[in-house]
């Protein structure tokens, strides 16, 4: 099989969610339960589509952020189910309404994640309201059912919140640590890579979930202010573990055990384990030992808050999303004019051809268009493909629960455990999630409009035909859709390395802790300068990778084009851990280089990341500085610049304003 197409099929992995397969079940089954028991089916079926949503949109996360983005889904779906409901049956009038909805919606989709779900969900229960639940009955009475199934899905949500408050926020610090065992574990194996990559992944994550979380603590929060300290100081150890990975230096299986049991430590507050014994005088083991020795103290009962994130008003958030120039430049941007465009054009096509042909079930061709053709979410050639394929897996699996399970309470077997699974296929593959997905709406309809197993039918026909509208007319004809994004990410990243190489090397050299320093008006502990770059230069290195990856399970060109930045992705990498290693070095008494030599290395990089830009290859004879103490940081550089100035390498692909070689 091409390497694009495994890349389009392959499963994440991802450890089971137990505890969302359990309320899934229950968010969606119990409303259909209650419905059918109190003589209701209707009502049942509106309240266990509210619960649906409530499943598929909760992605995790601090409690604030999940009920923010269930709660906006869920107002954008009660108003596209009141939308539908006012333009059933319409003929062409719906149509054109549909259109705009379209519209609205992509502008929506500008305003952020929680936007993005907004307006997709307006879209996609307008849609869904073209068919049975659009033809129910006072017209306010659909939107209140379905709000009321979102809010029973916000109650369980709540309820374990409730349970453990820093559940998300314990999980996201620990799976760092985690991690990081992985990578110290993974040093000198072909695995080293990915391992360090996973690292930046989970502090990213880890960081990200802590400001979210302390942005709406109300004062000292104990437990949020240890977790802020044990993401710092798994910050340090990651630094030590680059420098080891430079080094070469592999650590004792104790200290891999020993950080795997920090981890369960902060998730599930077990004993904690005793400092390892570790051995060496490598700028990285020295690093390491003090990190640990300092992660134990920071274990102990007698610990007291000192590390905090800055606090940030829920207020001024809200006026820095909601800014006049900032709404105008998101609202008439380049990329939301496009995708306005595309997204209109494709509807409308979508629901010609449903006026058109004698479809059974037509509105789910304005539906699969709108889940498709939704670029944020990733690849629109990849999901057209996935939720083709799991359609159709999908829709055999819905007709044989039709035909052999007779219709009535018996259907709810089946239907609770589709929507146990749902979170299992979202986890793992977009094309997965359409596997249990398909059945599971196959039956909620049949519940509101029998019509026995050739629903199923209807729904992969239907299906099909969406797809093929997004990839024909809302993403082929379009370059900026299919078009490989790599040179832009990859002079982003360079910037983002320069900076940081000028804070670690130039500006403020590392102090001897290696981490932290303390401002001189405040009385608590916080990332400085030099990390807070480090972390945006290697979040933008990781920013690449995924968007590398989104790009291999493009059809070739693209996905071949694609191949030929991996060694310059690599080589940057590279860079970012020499400079990473040389700082540790320098917080243990290594010489500091040069300032010239340090600008002179800056310089060679900005010709690289200019060169990108605009798809003229550089001069693999550039100028790099013989200063001894930035050697490995030369080297790397140097690595990069051949890459980019080989002329064996393939074409990389450009964007559409880069000049030609």
């Amino acid at each position: 099989m091409p390497d694009w197409l495994v890349a389009t099929a392959r499963l994440q992995h991802a450890p089971v969610p137990w505890w969302d397969m359990a309320r899934a079940a229950l968010a969606i089954a119990v409303p259909l339960i209650a419905g059918i028991l109190g003589g209701d089916r209707a009502l049942g079926v509106l309240v266990a589509t509210g619960g649906l949503l409530g499943v598929a949109v909760d992605v995790g996360g601090p409690v604030r952020a999940r009920l923010t983005r269930v709660g906006w889904a869920a107002a954008g779906g009660a108003a596209g189910l009141a939308i539908g409901s006012l333009i059933h049956g319409r003929g062409w009038m719906a149509v054109i309404a549909l259109v705009a909805v379209a519209g609205a919606s992509a502008l929506i989709s500008s305003f952020g994640a929680v936007g993005s779900v907004a307006g997709l969900e307006l879209l996609v229960y307008a849609a869904v309201s073209l068919g049975p639940l659009g033809a129910l009955r006072p017209w306010w009475h659909t939107a209140l059912g379905f709000l009321l199934g979102s809010l029973w899905a916000l109650i369980l949500i709540m309820v374990g919140w409730l349970i453990c408050p820093r559940a998300a926020e314990q999980h996201c610090v620990a799976e760092v640590y985690r991690a990081l065992a992985r990578a110290l574990q993974a040093i000198g194996t072909s695995g080293s890579a990915q391992a360090r990559l996973a690292v930046t992944e989970a502090l990213n994550e880890a960081y990200d979930s802590l400001f979210t979380a302390r942005s709406v603590a109300p004062g000292m929060d104990r437990r949020l202010y240890r977790l802020v300290a044990e993401a710092n100081q798994a910050h340090l150890i990651s630094e030590a573990m680059t420098a080891l990975t430079q080094e070469g230096t592999r650590v004792p299986p104790r200290v891999i055990d020993a950080l795997n049991a920090y981890g369960d430590r902060i998730e599930y507050h077990t004993r904690p384990p005793a400092v390892p014994r570790l051995d060496g005088t490598t700028p990285g083991t020295l690093l390491l030992r003090d990190a640990l020795a300092g992660l134990a103290s920071m274990m102990s009962r007698d610990w007291k808050p000192t590390d905090a994130l800055p606090h940030v008003p829920l207020r001024e958030r809200l006026r820095e999303t909601f800014d006049g120039p900032t709404v105008l430049r998101r609202l008439t941007g380049r990329l939301t004019r496009i995708y306005t465009i595309r997204l209109m054009v494709s509807i409308g096509v979508a629901t010609v051809i449903s006026e058109v042909l004698p479809l059974q079930r037509s509105y789910w061709v304005v539906l699969t268009v709108a889940i498709v053709l939704k670029p944020d979410f990733g690849s629109v050639f990849a999901r057209a493909l996935q939720r083709g394929a799991g359609t159709i897996i999908g829709a055999v699996l819905g007709a044989v629960i039709l035909a052999v399970v007779p219709y009535g309470p018996w259907l709810l077997i089946p239907f609770g455990g589709l929507a146990a699974l749902l979170p299992y296929g979202r986890v793992r593959n977009f094309g997965l999630q359409a596997v249990f997905l398909t059945p599971l709406v196959v039956l909620l309809i049949d519940l509101l409009a029998p019509g026995g197993w050739q629903l199923a039918e209807d729904r992969l026909i239907d299906t099909l035909i969406g797809c093929a509208v997004a990839l024909v007319v809302g993403y082929a004809p379009w370059p900026t859709a299919w078009q490989a994004h790599l040179p832009d990410h990859f002079a982003d990243a360079i910037w983002n390395v320069c900076a940081y190489l000028r804070q670690a090397l130039v500006t403020a050299p590392a102090s001897q802790d290696g981490m932290v320093d303390r401002p001189p008006d405040q009385g608590v502990t916080r990332l400085p300068s030099r990390s807070r770059l480090q972390r945006a230069a290697y979040r933008s290195l990781s920013d690449m990778r995924t968007e590398f990856q989104r790009t291999m399970s493009e059809p070739p060109p693209i996905s071949r084009q694609a191949t030929s930045w991996w060694p310059a992705l690599a080589e940057l990498e590279e860079v970012a851990d020499a400079v990473t290693a040389s700082t540790v070095s320098m917080c243990r008494g290594t010489p500091p280089p040069r300032p010239e030599a340090v600008t002179e290395l800056m310089a060679a990089l900005d010709t690289v990341a200019d060169a990108v830009k605009t798809g003229i290859r550089p001069s693999e004879q550039a100028s790099l500085p013989s200063d001894a103490a930035l050697a490995p940081v030369t080297d790397a550089v140097r690595s990069v610049l051949g890459v980019i100035a080989n002329p064996r390498r393939p074409p990389a692909a450009r964007p559409a304003t880069a000049a030609a070689p």
